[in-house]
């Protein structure tokens, strides 16, 4: 394993040899509950036209503790991290993908290439999205029936921009609407999750899932805590090509196991089931055209269409613990095993429609070695805790083969502060081989490390003429150059720029306004996102205050 700046990591563990085979499974534990609601059946994703998939990489925050190492693999094999610029979030106006292959999540994780989009980040990080789509006729869908419910209380229409304001910011970007504030205003309901079509911005919180139009920010739908429950706990990542996405809610006592699809044209909640007999503090779900895959200290696949159990993973010994990290298509699953003549711990990594392992085990040498994030999904990258030298990241091949470890801590430095696909918020993005990471709030800057060295490749700050802050923005645009914005001061618009992959170097997009003071990008109370064609610029709050759940800029 290598150090931040290149340098050998002491008392690193020998190549690997070939990974023990996997022993059988033991009895099956007990099924998952069926749904509870009508089972649905999928429809042809309306709106959502085909696309080619998307150019390649990216991902709250957390302070690494001392751990990390697996056995390094033979570097002579090399890693062919063949992909395209990762793709992310379904995001405001971009449609997606039309099978789950085609798929080509972020990172954060989370950007947003060829129109998928990108997660948004912690402390407003900036995430592209498509353009806006041609106004539709009449309101947006309001459901009848089910789970879903017009969105009621606050005031009513969007909140017009002030004119006056946007004639004097001079900015590439001005105010077009503001979607109304709600009626009550919780400084704790933080966001979890944001989804997209072409019609709307969804946004996830504890008090459940909204819809706001895109052209005019308007409330389209709402789907609140179902009846048994007391909030929702977690969202998947992205949606799948059929527009349906997921989410978990607390039934009590922080049990979130309880598990729900999010139909986003319809606005309606599909179904809701009991995902698995174990208890479920903050699972990590993902959404496939087949399951919806639950990871935490038990893994299940859900099906679809209906919640009604498709696989359970089973560990490979009754006294084995174990923890999962949805990611996409696949599912990466560490353990720890008491009993066993075989290795304490392994890491496998496990294809998400099937629940069969798409990997050969890998043996964690740590005494308390596990996966704690993903990073980024395809091609996948890995945030490992608790190794004996260490937390590291890990990436894979396309064949899911383990790169390289690199460490999180860079000598000198504070230890990187990584996010993963869970949060609503990243601070990192992966392009190819290279992780660009937002670093050191006291002296804001974005780094950038090649995953197949470790070292890293250069550091960009705000440079002069700003007042010091800079944010990462989600995902690359079209060329693979990864952006950022640059704040002016409170009083002035921030700068979106382009950075160059050789050297960080910056390129002017263009200036977002910021009248009143209220979007600082200084602020952690933002989101940021900007169309793919440059036309458009969204802010999604991180908390639901009076400022209103979003705003919409144009040029």
């Amino acid at each position: 394993m290598t150090q931040l700046d290149g340098s050998a990591v002491p008392g690193q563990a020998a190549p690997a040899g070939p990974p023990p085979a996997q022993p059988p499974a033991p009895p099956a534990q007990p099924p998952m509950g069926g749904a509870d609601y009508g089972a649905y059946a999928p429809t042809a994703a309306g709106g959502f036209p085909a696309q080619a998939p998307p150019p390649g990489a990216p991902i709250g925050p957390y302070d690494p503790v001392p751990g990390g190492g697996y056995a390094t693999p033979d570097p002579s094999q090399g890693y062919g991290y063949d992909y395209q610029q990762q793709g992310g979030y379904t995001y405001p106006g971009v449609p997606v993908p039309a099978a789950p292959k085609q798929r080509n999540p972020v990172m954060l994780w989370g950007g947003i290439i060829g129109g998928v989009l990108a997660i948004a980040i912690v402390i407003g990080l900036v995430v592209l999205l498509k353009p806006d789509p041609k106004p539709s006729p009449g309101p947006g869908p309001v459901a009848d029936s089910g789970s879903s419910s017009t969105v009621s209380g606050g005031t009513s229409g969007s909140v017009a921009p002030d004119d006056n304001t946007n004639s004097k910011t001079k900015a590439t970007f001005n105010v077009a609407w503001s979607a109304p504030s709600p009626a009550n205003t919780d400084a704790t309901n933080q966001m979890l999750g944001i989804w997209g079509t072409d019609k709307y911005a969804v946004r996830v919180d504890s008090d459940g899932v909204k819809a706001y139009n895109l052209t005019d920010g308007k409330p389209a739908w709402n789907i609140p805590v179902p009846a048994g429950s007391k909030e929702v706990c977690s969202a998947s990542y992205t949606s799948n090509s059929k527009n349906v996405a997921a989410v978990a809610f607390n039934t009590g006592d922080y049990d979130c196991s309880t598990v729900g699809a999010v139909d986003l044209s319809s606005g309606k909640l599909l179904w809701t089931v009991k995902a698995t007999a174990d208890r479920l503090s903050q699972p990590t779900l993902s959404v496939t055209d087949n399951v919806v895959v639950v990871g935490g200290n038990a893994v299940a696949g859900l099906n679809v269409s209906n919640g009604q159990p498709a696989w359970q993973y089973q560990p490979r010994d009754k006294d084995c613990t174990m923890r999962a990290r949805a990611a996409g298509n696949q599912i990466a699953i560490s353990d720890r095993c008491y009993m066993t003549s075989g290795p304490k711990s392994q890491l496998v990594i496990v294809n998400a429609d099937s629940g069969k392992p798409a990997s050969s085990p890998i043996t964690l040498t740590g005494s308390i070695e596990e996966v704690d994030s993903v990073i980024q999904d395809k091609p996948l990258v890995l945030l490992i805790t608790n190794g004996p030298n260490g937390d590291y990241i890990l990436p894979f091949d396309k064949d899911n083969k383990p790169g390289n470890q690199m460490s999180v801590k860079e000598p000198g430095s504070d230890s990187l502060r990584l996010s993963g696909q869970d949060n609503a918020f990243t601070r990192n993005v992966v392009s190819g081989t290279t992780l660009y990471v937002q670093v050191n709030p006291t002296k804001p800057a974005i780094n950038a490390y090649d995953l197949t060295t470790g070292k890293r490749l250069w550091a960009s700050s705000a440079g002069s003429g700003s007042d010091g802050d800079i944010r990462l923005v989600a995902g690359t645009d079209k060329d693979g150059k990864v952006r950022a914005m640059v704040s002016q001061g409170y009083d002035k618009p921030s700068r979106l720029v382009t950075l160059s992959p050789t050297d960080g170097s910056m390129t002017d997009i263009g200036t977002v306004a910021n009248p009143n003071g209220k979007f600082d990008i200084s602020m952690s109370t933002s989101v940021y996102f900007v169309s793919d064609d440059g036309n458009a610029v969204y802010a999604f709050r991180r908390y639901t205050s009076t400022d209103g759940p979003l705003t919409k800029w144009k040029k």
